[in-house]
């Protein structure tokens, strides 16, 4: 399986901005700083094949401070042995042709149930987006592309394990405030 090749075609899919313009000028950069208000440091998670294929030596990641998270010390899905976590080297200059998945994607994240894709908004964000109040504000194209997106990253059974573990633990702590399905958007 040629996993640069998905990742490419995934990320031409979600090349697509939830609004017009830079929605980071809205909350300051907030999914984006590297320091959270109480002093944490925060970076972001690659998707399995997804750092070593599109990331790696690109130049958007601090390779100094890359992280590789393992089954030792981290809550992984069986089958999966380590991740990587990196922090970005500026946070208010991306490099956005490039930037990863989880930029791409966010405010949603994956979620399948009953082997059905769908995307999701948690009620619990690490980052609080102030547009999810706002979806008349929303790209259009935003949720239908990203969810082709995802449909082309689940090839890789490596991302759907971790996607169908985290789903089950959203599921379990009742951490879903949005769902899109493609047309078949609810509140729950």
């Amino acid at each position: 399986m040629n996993y640069k090749e998905i990742f490419i075609k995934a990320y031409k899919y979600m090349d697509v901005d939830l609004i017009d313009g830079d929605c980071g000028k809205l909350c300051g950069y907030h999914c984006c700083r590297s320091i959270h208000e109480n002093g944490k440091v925060l970076g972001i998670y690659f998707l399995p094949f997804e750092y070593e294929n599109m990331q790696k030596g690109k130049g958007l990641i601090d390779e100094s401070h890359l992280e590789i998270h393992t089954k030792i010390a981290y809550n992984l899905p069986v089958g999966i042995k380590k991740l990587y976590y990196g922090y970005c080297k500026d946070n208010k200059n991306c490099i956005r042709d490039i930037r990863p998945i989880q930029c791409r994607t966010f405010p949603f994240v994956p979620h399948m149930e009953e082997g059905k894709l769908s995307l999701v908004i948690e009620k619990h964000q690490e980052h609080n987006c102030p547009l999810i109040n706002k979806r008349e504000e929303w790209n259009p194209d935003f949720e239908k592309s990203i969810l082709a997106g995802w449909n082309e990253l689940i090839k890789i059974d490596k991302v759907k394990i971790l996607i169908e573990f985290e789903s089950k633990e959203r599921i379990k702590t009742n951490n879903i405030l949005y769902v899109y399905r493609g047309g078949l958007d609810n509140e729950t």
